[in-house]
């Protein structure tokens, strides 16, 4: 599976953003503030207010979409980066997280011809991508949330960077990292760091993969070490314009409070396939159907 360079960061939000947000939500709730949920016309239901009202496993989908002037002045749509989906288990206090290749051939539901799954954001925001996702998986989803990039590299900053030490020696985009150098990256440096991947140095996909888990770790420890009211203050206006779900304030501090021992255990999965171009002059992935079958498997068994 390729994720684009841009996308490789929402691997990181995917699995922090939910403990932040339920973070958030915590805090508003007791200071008495409020916050406009923004849930692109798809409402919370009362089967996903049932399941965190008892502790019950969830799944959560996670959009990563790049902001695009043309694309938005055209009236286009967003088009998703990256898709992940996660399996959240609050009694085994394991999570699942698979990365939906966003070249993927489906059928959109709907829609005319064969797609590739990223595009069905674009034609029905999130509930066009989660029908799609229920469709091409057959895994169910209790709700979801939308990245935006800008958003992110606003959030690392806000946790004033991620502190960690250098995998590799290599240059990108005009950043220079040093193997064992211990540095603390901030949001287009973090980018930079996890992004590069053909660079001399760099190690190819799997120098790139190491570094994703390191940033990961980083982040999730500064978030967790350094929340207080001040960057409560920033989170909230940086997820206003950025950040979208349709679970409400009240569910997201119980994800805080109940689901998040769940994130201390993470499962990361990828499907495995490949990319070939097809009849009609496009690039598809396609997966191998065994792998998928396992780690779909693997996802709802958690849902147990």
């Amino acid at each position: 599976m390729k994720l684009t360079k841009k996308g490789k960061l929402f691997i990181i939000a995917g699995i922090i953003l939910l403990i932040i947000l339920g973070y958030a939500a915590f805090k508003i709730i007791h200071l008495n503030a409020s916050i406009h949920d923004s849930n692109d016309n798809r409402e919370e239901t009362k089967a996903t207010k049932e399941k965190v009202k008892n502790n019950k496993p969830l799944s959560i989908a996670i959009f990563g979409v790049d902001s695009d002037a043309n694309r938005a002045k055209e009236n286009m749509g967003q088009r998703t980066d990256t898709i992940l989906i996660a399996s959240i288990n609050p009694k085994t206090k394991k999570t699942k997280l698979i990365s939906v290749p966003r070249d993927m051939e489906v059928q959109v539901p709907g829609v005319n011809g064969k797609q590739k799954i990223a595009h069905a954001y674009a034609y029905g925001g999130p509930q066009k991508a989660i029908a799609t996702l229920n469709q091409q998986l057959n895994v169910p989803i209790d709700g979801y949330v939308t990245v935006d990039m800008d958003g992110f590299e606003k959030m690392i900053d806000i946790f004033d960077g991620v502190t960690l030490k250098s995998n590799a020696t290599f240059s990108y985009n005009g950043s220079s990292f040093k193997k064992g150098k211990r540095v603390t990256l901030k949001g287009e440096k973090a980018l930079n760091y996890v992004r590069s991947r053909k660079q001399v140095g760099a190690g190819g996909d799997e120098g790139r993969t190491a570094r994703q888990r390191q940033v990961i770790d980083a982040l999730a420890k500064s978030a967790s070490n350094s929340f207080n009211i001040f960057k409560l203050n920033k989170v909230l206006k940086v997820s206003e314009k950025n950040v979208k779900t349709d679970l409400s304030l009240s569910d997201l501090k119980t994800i805080y409070t109940d689901y998040k021992d769940s994130a201390k255990s993470i499962d990361k999965m990828s499907i495995n396939g490949q990319n070939s171009i097809e009849s009609d002059g496009i690039w598809y992935f396609e997966p191998d159907q065994t792998d998928l079958a396992n780690k779909v498997k693997a996802y709802k068994d958690n849902l147990k």
